[in-house]
């Protein structure tokens, strides 16, 4: 009981997440051509209400039409909801197709060896192709690696200084 408290909170926290992220990255709730709502929309208004069971299952729909957004944010729900397995599945799909979010998520399953045999410089390697597409906390994540030697690095004050140019670059656009 305890474990499935701890898991509501959790997806408590990332309905919040998904307020904000739906307001910056996707469109207001719209109609497809056909004249049915988006099921990512419907999705995500579902995460943001709490009801995940339906959250899932419109997710769901619009993952397995494609939609590399669908595909990270059922990776991030399975992930934290310790389905490791279904979360790399889901993240890798997305970050086939390019997407931050599944980049970034596919590189922590790596590093904690959760849903995928742990594996430091694969992690970092999907943390640089997010941070290639601008991705802030993979930015952040491989500056303390190398500052501090970690994801399979050694410290290079040289690589530190790179990712910081590109963070203050990304930061001084944002504004």
């Amino acid at each position: 009981m305890e474990a499935m408290m701890m898991r509501k909170r959790l997806f408590e926290l990332a309905a919040g997440m998904v307020v904000v992220t739906a307001a910056l990255a996707t469109p207001a709730l719209a109609e497809e051509a056909d004249g049915r709502e988006d099921p990512l929309q419907i999705g995500l208004q579902a995460v943001n209400e709490g009801d995940l069971p339906a959250a899932i299952a419109s997710l769901r729909i619009a993952a397995d039409e494609g939609s590399a957004e669908a595909q990270a944010w059922l990776g991030y729900i399975f992930d934290y909801s310790e389905d490791d397995e279904e979360a790399v599945a889901y993240y890798r799909a997305a970050a086939e197709q390019g997407n931050v979010r599944g980049l970034s998520g596919l590189g922590e399953m790596y590093v904690k060896g959760e849903g995928v045999e742990r594996n430091l410089e694969e992690g970092r390697k999907y943390f640089i192709k997010a941070a290639e597409l601008g991705d802030a906390g993979s930015i952040r994540i491989l500056i303390a690696a190398y500052e501090e030697g970690g994801l399979g690095v050694d410290p290079d004050v040289g690589q530190a200084e790179y990712w910081k140019a590109r963070l203050a670059e990304l930061e001084a656009n944002d504004q």
